[in-house]
């Protein structure tokens, strides 16, 4: 028991040595492969949002992201888009009229960047949207209009702060807190530089 307290005790000591150096010397640098990111994307669909616009009424699903390839500072993909209780507000003579279209599905391929704030802890996604395919050719327009309220727009995620890893050290509780300073697309990847920041507080 007491070699495999000394033994944790090594491992912890060992730890924080690397973390300390790479504090000072730059970030930890973590690589998501394509695949798990594909995964959580996948788990996380449908998203539903409501549409903000004062040209268009309605909710909208993103409802699957296919062919997701991560390229060098980019995302492509082919997402598909459903509308539902969509309607198109127009001003006659100062009145404001709604015409109803009810649902609709789409599909456009799609290229993004990515833009991360480590300030705010905020990734900034911008959408570029080419090949536009709706379901319903006579809501061909009507999908133009759903395609150009995310074309070339930053979209804001707030990404949920770290977990703090803590640890007992014989007479101190050595706390390593996580912060994210940058977030980049790499071919095949997706790259997170990780700021450690440790602390020992004596018990």
């Amino acid at each position: 028991m007491k070699q495999k307290t000394l033994f944790l005790s090594f491992l912890l000591l060992l730890l924080t040595s690397v973390l300390s150096l790479a504090a000072e010397q730059q970030a930890i640098t973590i690589n998501v492969p394509d695949s798990v990111v594909k995964e959580v994307i996948a788990k996380s669909l449908p998203a539903h949002f409501e549409i903000q616009s004062k040209t268009l009424l309605g909710g909208i699903s993103i409802d699957k992201i296919e062919n997701l390839q991560l390229l060098e500072n980019k995302v492509s993909g082919h997402i598909t888009l459903s509308g539902h209780e969509l309607q198109i507000v127009t001003t006659i003579a100062g009145h404001n009229l709604r015409m109803k279209i009810g649902s609709l599905t789409m599909g456009f391929q799609c290229d993004a960047t990515l833009r991360f704030d480590s300030t705010t802890a905020t990734l900034y996604i911008k959408p570029v949207i080419t090949e536009i395919q709706s379901s319903d050719q006579q809501k061909t327009d009507v999908a133009s209009t759903v395609a150009m309220l995310f074309n070339n727009q930053e979209f804001p995620l707030q990404l949920e702060t770290l977990s703090s890893i803590t640890a007992d050290a014989g007479n101190k509780i050595i706390t390593i807190a996580l912060a994210a300073n940058d977030i980049s697309i790499k071919p095949n990847s997706l790259s997170m530089q990780i700021l450690p920041n440790i602390v020992a507080t004596a018990k």
